[in-house]
């Protein structure tokens, strides 16, 4: 077991950092994995673009006898598609690159201070050297082209190294790490505070680009050949017996996993075009990385102590590995796709061509050994006839043999990936012509990436430029397609009317990613334009199916459904729905609600109204369909919606319009009707909704000379058939025949003559008034009378009654506004005149009383009068009577 937990031997010092090493290489190692799922999600989101439109519902229903009436009035349908954003950058992947590449650093530099002489000052070199190209200078920390901090890197990292390198070698590796650390956090400090660019961390690490790519790839290049050790391991470490067994196994597992590699090579470089599924290289470098923290410890002992594993060789590899992962995790973050791809090849065609050597290196050294059943494990960096240098020498020519294949693709690759570094640098810079000029640069190396393509057309997009933007994203297309290249083209299509060309690039879309459910509801959504209602309604349902906000589709079918199905459908459609608390689908169920006159309870969703009270176009299309529905259940939007008109003055009017639902059927009749009233005499596009709105409620009220006079302003049947029934129910039922009669004519209709049948049959409308009466003559109570005054206080009867009611109890000046009120709206009722004249004289307002005495004689039949006279005038004889005495 000591060759597993080879650190259980060290000093405590050294298991402590070798604990704290495996758990920062565990987290580089899970910061690359996260990253690397979906690295395009890293730097693209799918922002959702709602749209509005309205579709007619009744929600104000008269009812005579069988027959109703309604006039329709907007409710408010969202549909939604998925847009990709334009391509921005995680800084949050830059900051936990630096915390994990420096963390590496550290290690990798404690570890060359232990070595030789030779091999510290080589090393340092290489360094210094590689820091170079780095410039450092860009962050202008101590003046712009300054130097200075590139000297200071020097004197900070090599000064210290020296330091534990010449003056102190008895200093443990902790503490050698530990000093590295520190050097690392101060100067990350520097540059934190002192950089006067504007993102610093950043502009480090795309300028420093090189750097970390090299040692990528050097440790990638020595973990290459640790999968051909292990199974050199899992051939020969059983237990004695095989025989001629072990090389068999080792020999054909050997040849099998060269077989993949070389079928990965020929895929990648498009030799076959095999519609194969194989082991993702990702997993072949994590395999050959982790099982080199087990087999470096054997090369680093072959080394006749040049490279001890225990104070060097593990530093170093683990210090590697960070960086490694890191730089992968940094690549991904940034959806850099040339720097992955190169990281494929390095992993592909290092492994292949310095495993295949060093598979030749295995069996000439150690083929008698195999022949005897001896561990060869333990012997495999002691050579008998052919060195591991040349062996690493002959597999690093593969490795460039294989990359002069390609033209030196990957080469070409590196370079665009440090250009598409810089180009996002000065795209967050706001520097969009210098960013422009290293996206092309990089399509210069290699015209076909992704990153480059997708860049270029995030910033035609931010500056306006649609041509160009479909023109890149169609490039992006080319060689790693992308659901958010064709979602971008798509959307630039529609924008520029060219729908079918959308529609075929969805359609493409969807065949290189069918099951990509942000292509299959964009699709559905552009048929559902045409009135495709079948192909809309299956492209929706399946991309339900498979997005992770599967909310949206569900929100699109309701709008589709609600415009295109019948009431028995929707109907059906309601009770199979199932609920989400999405709002925009809460806003399309109760459009759908509206459509089937279903006006149950339904909690309000307090997320339609944000902190800062702006609306988004769900909450709007939710607040006017919930007041819409809930008017006579809820009074509260009433209140509500009048605050947000302040606040959304794009949407005043709407709100305010919807707000009078809640005002007429839950709060104030009164001031509904005024406000709506207001409204009519203003010429504008919705003044026939305002007049057939207002000439509805009226008729509900029973005002019915002033539902004509607003319902005559309407054109079309829905006025026409209002008028109708106002003239009938007012006793002219002449007036009504003619208006039906011609309407008619225009459009033969059945239910034209049953309409007629109902009013010629006297049938009376319903109204919640009757009830009303009789509870308030069974049970007179000031709150009884109150709720008949809020539920109709035009109504001659009820005002008159409850007047009386109120004078009785001495309440003069409440019983003298509901009169004023009712008379603003029913003028020609006399018996409201009567309570009128009687409250004038009870205040002593004797002219008052005059008017409403010859308002009583105009309207009142004489029989009427002459029984209001008699009371009248004994009231009007005391009161004057009073006045000469007090003279």
């Amino acid at each position: 077991m000591k060759e597993f937990f080879f650190w259980k031997v060290w000093s405590p010092s050294e298991r402590r950092m070798t604990a704290v090493a495996f758990a920062v290489l565990l987290l580089s190692l899970l910061f690359f994995i996260i990253k690397s799922i979906d690295p395009l999600a890293n730097v693209i989101r799918w922002n959702v673009l709602s749209e509005l439109s309205e579709i007619p519902s009744v929600v104000d229903v008269f009812q005579l006898g069988q027959w109703k009436y309604g006039v329709a009035v907007p409710s408010h349908l969202v549909t939604e598609s998925f847009i990709a954003s334009v391509m921005e950058t995680d800084f949050l992947v830059v900051q936990l690159f630096w915390v994990f590449a420096l963390s590496g650093l550290s290690l990798v530099l404690a570890s060359l201070t232990t070595m030789p002489r030779f091999w510290y000052l080589a090393g340092m070199i290489v360094f210094i050297l590689l820091l170079s190209f780095s410039q450092l200078e860009i962050l202008n920390v101590f003046g712009e082209g300054n130097r200075s901090m590139f000297l200071l890197a020097v004197v900070l990292y090599g000064g210290l190294g020296y330091y534990f390198h010449a003056f102190r070698p008895d200093l443990g590796i902790a503490v050698r790490i530990s000093g590295m650390l520190a050097v690392s956090v101060v100067f990350a400090l520097i540059v934190m505070f002192g950089a006067k660019t504007a993102f610093p961390a950043f502009t480090a690490a795309s300028y420093s680009f090189p750097l970390w790519l090299l040692l990528t790839v050097l440790f990638l290049l020595v973990s290459a050949t640790e999968i051909i050790a292990a199974l050199v391991w899992l051939s020969t470490s059983a237990s004695p017996g095989k025989g001629k067994a072990g090389l068999i196994n080792f020999i054909v597992i050997s040849v099998l996993y060269l077989l993949l590699l070389l079928l990965m090579y020929l895929k990648n470089t498009k030799v076959i075009d095999w519609n194969l599924t194989l082991i993702s290289p990702v997993y072949l470098a994590l395999f050959a990385a982790v099982a080199g923290l087990w087999g470096f410890r054997r090369r680093a002992d072959a080394t006749a102590g040049t490279l001890p594993f225990r104070s060097t060789g593990f530093w170093l590899y683990t210090g590697l590995f960070i960086i490694s992962a890191a730089f992968a995790a940094f690549a991904a973050g940034t959806a850099n796709d040339p720097v992955l791809e190169v990281l494929e090849d390095v992993v592909v065609q290092g492994q292949l061509a310095m495993s295949t050597v060093f598979l030749f290196y295995v069996l000439i050294n150690f083929y008698p050994l195999f022949q005897q059943n001896l561990a060869v494990y333990k012997v495999l960096y002691k050579p008998l006839r052919f060195g591991l240098t040349q062996t690493r020498l002959f597999g690093f020519a593969g490795v460039i043999i294989l990359f002069s294949i390609q033209k030196l693709l990957p080469f070409n690759q590196a370079i665009t990936g440090y250009f598409n570094g810089l180009g996002d640098l000065y795209s967050n810079t706001g520097e969009f012509v210098l960013a422009e000029q290293y996206y092309k640069l990089a399509l210069q190396q290699e015209f076909q990436n992704h990153k480059s393509n997708y860049a270029l057309a995030s910033l035609a997009l931010k500056q306006g430029d649609e041509n160009a933007s479909a023109f890149y994203f169609r490039q992006a297309l080319l060689k790693n397609p992308s659901p958010q290249a064709y979602a971008g083209l798509s959307g630039i299509l529609v924008q520029e009317n060219l729908f079918f060309d959308a529609v075929h690039s969805l359609k493409e879309g969807i065949n290189r990613f069918p099951e990509n459910g942000e292509l299959l509801n964009n699709l559905g959504m552009l048929y559902s334009r045409t009135n495709v209602a079948d192909s809309a309604y299956f492209y929706l349902d399946k991309a339900a199916e498979n997005t992770s906000r599967p909310e949206i589709p569900a929100t699109n079918l309701l709008a589709i459904l609600a415009k295109s199905t019948d009431s028995g459908l929707l109907d059906s459609l309601a009770a199979k729905s199932e609920k989400h608390s999405y709002l925009s689908w809460q806003a399309n169920w109760l459009a759908i609600q509206n459509l089937r006159q279903q006006f149950v309870k339904e909690e309000f969703n307090k997320e339609a109204v944000p902190a800062d009270s702006m609306l988004s176009v769900s909450a709007f299309a939710y607040l006017l369909n919930y007041t819409t529905n809930q008017a006579k259940l809820d009074s509260m939007p009433a209140i509500l919606l009048p605050k947000l008109a302040a606040k959304n003055p794009v949407l005043s009017e709407d709100l305010t319009f919807a707000s009078l639902y809640s005002e007429f059927y839950s709060r104030s009749k009164l001031k509904a009707l005024e406000t709506l009233t207001a409204w009519t005499e203003e010429e504008g596009e919705k003044s026939q909704l305002y007049n057939k709105v207002l000439g509805h409620w009226l008729l509900q009220l029973g005002l019915y000379d002033k539902a004509i006079e607003f319902l005559s302003q309407v054109e079309g049947t829905e006025g026409t058939i209002g008028m109708a029934i106002a003239n009938a129910l007012s006793d002219k039922k002449e007036v009504a025949v003619v208006l039906l009669d011609k309407l008619q004519e225009k459009s033969p209709d059945n239910a034209i003559g049953q309409l007629k049948q109902t009013l010629f049959s006297d049938a009376k409308p319903r109204s919640g008034s009757d009830s009303l009466v009789q509870v308030i003559s069974k049970s007179p109570s000031e709150k009884n009378f109150d709720n008949a005054v809020k539920n109709n206080p035009f109504d001659a009867g009820i005002v008159s009654a409850a007047s009386e009611y109120f004078r009785g109890k001495k309440q003069i000046s409440k019983a003298y506004k509901i009169i004023l009120d009712a008379l603003r709206y029913n003028e020609y009722a006399p018996r409201l005149w009567e309570q009128y004249a009687f409250l004038s004289l009870e205040q002593g307002l004797l002219g008052q009383a005059n008017e409403g005495e010859i308002k009583v004689k105009q309207w009142a039949s004489a029989a009427d009068y002459q029984q209001f006279m008699n009371r009248y005038q004994p009231m009007r004889a005391l009161i004057e009577k009073q006045r000469a005495e007090f003279q």
